[in-house]
């Protein structure tokens, strides 16, 4: 990652028994976030098995990149879809919290475990 604004986010999806799981990697900010919205919309406006969104190694890099969360969890409502967040670091868990969106939270379970997804 490079520390003056040019930073690459990169995006893994599978799916399986537990649903769509989609990894993250990267920095979410005002640079990244434009390409990355439209991707993002399509997964959560195509599917309809519950969505996992693993944020292990992406960071939130400011309101733009909270933002196309936000985003996210708005439309899989909408489409009536379970949205999950796991793997966040303890920054993101205090703004989920403060937008009201600790639910979405959830844990991830040891390898080959069904997760359970939060139901929004």
């Amino acid at each position: 990652m490079d520390h003056r604004g040019h930073t690459i986010v990169t995006l893994d999806e599978h799916h399986d028994g537990a649903g769509h799981h989609v990894a993250l990697r990267g920095r979410l900010d005002f640079h990244t976030v434009p390409d990355l919205r439209m991707v993002l919309h399509r997964i959560v406006d195509d599917g309809t098995d519950d969505l996992l969104l693993d944020l292990a190694e992406c960071e939130i890099g400011d309101a733009t990149g909270f933002g196309v969360l936000v985003e996210c969890l708005r439309r899989a409502r909408r489409g009536s879809r379970t949205f999950c967040i796991v793997d966040a670091d303890d920054r993101t868990h205090r703004l989920l919290r403060r937008a009201r969106m600790s639910h979405v939270v959830g844990q991830p379970e040891p390898a080959g475990s069904v997760v359970t997804p939060v139901a929004g």
